[in-house]
């Protein structure tokens, strides 16, 4: 190996280890933060009869995440479109899910009130239970459609009732979709609620899961979050699923890789 080549090795061991060293700080950071959020919440939870925690606690969470994420691995990201959320209305969010990042970091930007996932997210030490003791999720049990169905109507009619209990995130696809892959056929589950509770319905798009993947390194760069035209109340039946499919996975495509 002559001294050009050696000098190529090391500084990729060096770029591997300050990524590596960046990961550890990251995840230690955002351990610290939701195990004191989780700690907090839960004692709020319990001395007020489970009450919710105040809003304040998913915000430093929220915010915590996305620093760590700006400073430690060069992630950032940036919002277009957010003239498009109507101010006022029961607005659902439907979002694309190329990764774990989009389930957190849009929580505050967007002023999530709650997503709806599996219901095996609940159990997830620290960060499930952080999520569930906060009120930001909804759970759905995927090896009982039917029960689990009417669960979340009556869960989220209850929630709906609450004054400041307007804006729903649903992931539509169902499950994560790495970016290499071809997208599934959207799940009814959004034209269900869009029809039963009246939501205005607002697409997402995200190019999130080429910084975030699944396994390997988070890779620095700016995410994009394309936030769509609202679809309106009153569409025809059967029509939704198509036209929110359609108009996600051209946004995807338009805004391409970080």
């Amino acid at each position: 190996m002559n001294k050009a080549d050696s000098e190529i090795v090391k500084t990729a061991f060096r770029g591997r280890l300050v990524r590596r060293v960046r990961f550890v700080l990251f995840f230690l950071v955002v351990l610290a933060t939701t195990v004191s959020v989780t700690s907090v919440s839960t004692l709020i939870s319990l001395l007020t009869l489970w009450r919710r925690p105040p809003f304040s606690l998913c915000f430093l969470w929220e915010r915590t995440f996305n620093f760590a994420c700006r400073w430690l691995l060069g992630i950032r990201f940036r919002i277009r479109g957010i003239e498009n959320i109507p101010q006022g209305a029961r607005v659902l969010f439907a979002c694309k899910h190329q990764s774990l990042w989009e389930t957190i970091a849009l929580l505050t930007p967007l002023r999530v009130d709650a997503y709806i996932g599996k219901r095996s997210l609940s159990f997830i030490p620290l960060w499930g239970w952080a999520l569930y003791f906060a009120g930001k999720y909804v759970p759905v049990n995927r090896a009982a459609v039917v029960a689990s169905t009417f669960a979340l109507l009556r869960r989220l009619r209850k929630r709906l009732a609450e004054p400041r209990f307007r804006r729903v995130m649903i992931f539509p696809e169902g499950k994560r979709t790495l970016p290499a892959e071809t997208s599934p056929a959207y799940r009814e589950g959004v034209e269900l609620l869009y029809r039963h509770f009246s939501f205005c319905v607002v697409p997402i798009a995200v190019n999130s899961g080429h910084l975030w993947p699944k396994k390997g390194y988070r890779r620095a760069g700016t995410i994009t979050v394309s936030i769509l035209e609202p679809i309106a109340p009153g569409l025809a039946k059967g029509k939704l699923v198509a036209l929110l499919q359609d108009r996600i996975e051209a946004e995807v495509r338009r805004i391409g890789i970080p």
